[in-house]
């Protein structure tokens, strides 16, 4: 047998190994119910509203941080194994180059934050990946974004930066104060922005004049949720919940103390020692052994995001 005829078989073996660790990654991701799926460029620049580009050259690329496609994200899983067998033909050829030693043209990536999505070369990344490389030289086009996407981020985390985007185009609070706010549930940015209107209100009745969006947002992040969110990283709450943030708390305490109340909550800033005591409480109901375990449960079940 020649050596092309050895490199085809080898290759064809290649990718039959692909494909069975793209069936184990599917699977042990429904055993794990985390989702396996590259994510759809398209889905995230409409989602994300991204317009404006620029080329920044031929760089290397963690393959780790490559977590999208632009138009194949069903024929490969998220770590680029191949789904279908239809896509023998071509991984065998690109493996042949490769294994030839001549050299392929760099991939092309979009990137946005601290994520890439491929345009041209997935069969490359692919190959890459059953080679067990680290890195993979690309052209990238990177989006102006104003949230944070990394290799952690799935479709589900998609749709909580979409309304994470809107909140920050409605209130300027990006502009405005340079913050992050990351929370970890569906709806939860919904709940601030309620937050804000209620507190818009108040100030306009008090004042007896129009309030802005951005005045309002401004004013309910000074005077209501950096001085709670700074109790709430005081307290240590957070590292009994390593997975949730700052914001994530702010709004469970905020409801919290509407329940121990039971009662619609005017427009006053909560006090040191309220906010203390009710963080205190908090914690103290929802930070057991048996209780973040049930929880973990729950949520390995899908009957609830968070605890």
């Amino acid at each position: 047998m020649n050596s092309s005829n050895v490199q085809k078989n080898t290759s064809d073996l290649k990718f039959s190994q692909a494909m069975s660790r793209g069936f184990y990654e599917e699977l042990t991701g429904w055993f794990t119910r985390r989702s396996h799926r590259l994510i759809p460029f398209e889905e995230v620049k409409e989602k994300l509203d991204l317009w404006f580009v620029t080329d920044i050259g031929i760089q290397s690329v963690q393959l780790d941080a490559i977590i999208g496609s632009q138009g194949r994200y069903q024929n490969f899983t998220r770590h680029f194994f191949p789904k279908e067998e239809n896509l023998r033909n071509r991984w065998k050829n690109i493996d042949g180059v490769i294994a030839s030693g001549r050299t392929l043209p760099p991939v092309t990536l979009y990137k946005v934050c601290n994520a890439y999505f491929v345009k041209d070369g997935h069969h490359r990344i692919s190959v890459a990946r059953a080679k067990k490389q680290d890195v993979i030289e690309a052209r990238i086009y990177e989006y102006d974004c104003d949230v944070s996407l990394d290799d952690k981020t799935d479709i589900k985390q998609l749709a909580i930066l979409e309304t994470y985007h809107k909140f920050l185009k409605e209130t300027g609070l990006k502009k405005q104060r340079k913050v992050d706010f990351h929370i970890t549930v569906l709806g939860g940015y919904t709940v601030l922005m309620e937050h804000i209107q209620r507190h818009g209100f108040y100030l306009s009745e008090r004042e007896n004049r129009r309030i802005s969006m951005e005045e309002a947002a401004v004013s309910w992040y000074d005077k209501i949720y950096a001085p709670l969110a700074d109790l709430i990283t005081k307290n240590g709450i957070m590292a009994s919940f390593p997975h949730r943030t700052e914001s994530d708390f702010y709004i469970w305490i905020v409801n919290y103390r509407k329940k121990q109340r039971r009662e619609i909550i005017s427009e006053d800033i909560l006090q040191e020692d309220e906010a203390k005591s009710l963080i205190d409480a908090y914690a103290r109901k929802y930070s057991g052994c048996f209780t973040k375990m049930f929880g973990r449960i729950k949520r390995w079940l899908g009957l609830v995001d968070y605890q």
